[in-house]
């Protein structure tokens, strides 16, 4: 089993928790599109949340519960989601173990050896019954420092039995099969107990009952318009930014035709390591603060060229773009903007690529039209520029008139605006992919 404490620590770049190592078990439950909409809804919630706390590192989608929360201090938090109609009237204790996921739940933490930065967390729309020891009471006796301790080692007993009848019926690898008597004559298994009190203190029960007809609504005014404001955007289209996201979600829960393949990969941690497939496909599941907010709508569709938060650098190099839009006679301050621009497309590449292997075929696509577009421009200023005269200026601004986001059919792994291609063009042409002139030595000392 994977020690899930260890790598806690280190830088967060590329840091992976080793949880997302461990592959998910099958679980064919009852799957509605209803029930897959108010389950992207409630991931969406947290999702949109992130963008105003620090704490949360990033989401994944449908990984091992419904999502998991990776926080930015190692921590994790699974999430079930539990939809119940409303003539099916509130949870009650045996009903949370039963049908409410709470079984489920104790099984993953469970198989993650309980590892003390392992949280859990039941998210229902509907009520609890009441009683103290009820679902309610229960609720109110979770986490590390229960609302409710009165009462609470008698709760851990029905607890503890409530999970022993469920695995009676149901199979659970890490819940323990004893013989089935009467409910008091139940026997606990050694240390089980003291699972179950460890499992209470990890465990978080939200009922939020408004979430039912509209949460929708309520994700756009508590969370998203909030998160607006405290961002500073503008123009945000918050209808279509909601649904988008809830859409991406949606996508993400249900883009792995062949879940069950995972679980071979719980045999050999190691494998996982080394595996790109299984990298990729928690790539696919992952949503992180700056995937969120890439998936704004705008009423003004604009792309800015620097990412908030991002630091303007210098790229290495460009030594033998100024020499090649020199020989071109690209005046200066075209040619000083051209590596700001080269720089710009230097930083965005860095920070914004997914960091798997489609990125190499993503950036070969794309500087291959890019390159081609830089040759018909070419063509073009020189047909426009008397014989012998330089044509270098009017290529550049054939580039600057032609080389749009619209005109490539290429498409990126993040959104760009015109500033990104030409600061490719740039850098592909510091590369000697193309010149602004007569093909000539670049590199050599003293070159024009």
């Amino acid at each position: 089993m994977v020690d899930v404490v260890a790598e806690a620590a280190g830088s967060r770049e590329g840091f992976e928790h080793p949880i997302f190592r461990l592959a998910p078990k099958e679980d064919d439950g009852s799957r509605t599109s209803g029930l897959y909409r108010y389950q992207a809804e409630v991931a969406a919630r947290f999702c949109l949340a992130m963008l105003t706390q620090e704490s949360v590192d990033y989401i994944v989608c449908e990984w091992h519960e419904d999502f998991v929360i990776a926080f930015c201090d190692g921590a994790v938090e699974l999430v079930s989601v539990k939809h119940r109609q409303h003539d099916q009237g509130p949870w009650t204790l045996s009903q949370l173990f039963q049908d409410g996921g709470l079984a489920h739940l104790f099984d993953r933490w469970v198989g993650c050896d309980r590892a003390s930065n392992v949280r859990l967390r039941l998210f229902t729309n509907a009520a609890l019954k009441p009683a103290r020891d009820n679902a309610r009471g229960l609720a109110r006796m979770c986490g590390p420092q229960p609302e409710l301790t009165e009462g609470r080692d008698a709760m851990v007993k029905n607890v503890a039995r409530q999970l022993l009848k469920v695995r009676w019926k149901q199979p659970y690898d890490n819940i323990p099969d004893t013989p089935q008597v009467n409910v008091a004559d139940i026997v606990f298994p050694e240390g089980f107990l003291d699972q179950v009190g460890g499992f209470l203190a990890v465990l978080a029960i939200d009922h939020d009952q408004s979430a039912n007809h509209s949460i929708t609504d309520t994700n756009i005014q508590q969370f998203l318009l909030p998160a607006i404001a405290s961002l500073e955007l503008v123009d945000v289209d918050a209808e279509s930014t909601y649904r988008d996201l809830v859409n991406r979600i949606e996508k993400a829960n249900r883009d792995e035709s062949d879940r069950g393949q995972l679980a071979s990969y719980i045999v050999d941690p190691a494998r996982v390591l080394n595996n790109r497939q299984m990298s990729a496909r928690i790539a696919r599941r992952r949503l992180r603060r700056v995937t969120v907010l890439d998936g704004f709508a705008y009423l003004r569709t604009a792309v800015p060229t620097y990412v908030r938060g991002q630091v303007p650098i210098k790229a290495p190099g460009g030594t033998r773009l100024g020499r090649k839009l020199a020989h071109g006679q690209v005046p200066s301050d075209e040619a000083a903007h051209a590596e700001r621009l080269r720089s710009a497309w230097y930083v965005t590449w860095s920070q914004q690529r997914s960091g798997l292997v489609g990125d190499a075929a993503d950036l070969e696509n794309l500087s291959l039209e890019v390159t081609d577009a830089a040759f018909e421009c070419r063509g073009r200023a020189e047909q426009e520029t008397a014989p012998g005269s330089a044509y270098g200026r009017r290529m550049n601004q054939l580039l600057i008139q032609y080389l749009t986001p619209e005109t490539v059919a290429a498409t990126p792994p993040f959104k760009v605006n015109k500033q990104h291609l030409r600061g490719l063009a740039y850098q592909l042409a510091d590369e000697c992919h193309f010149y602004f002139s007569e093909p000539f030595d670049a590199s050599a000392e003293g070159a024009p």
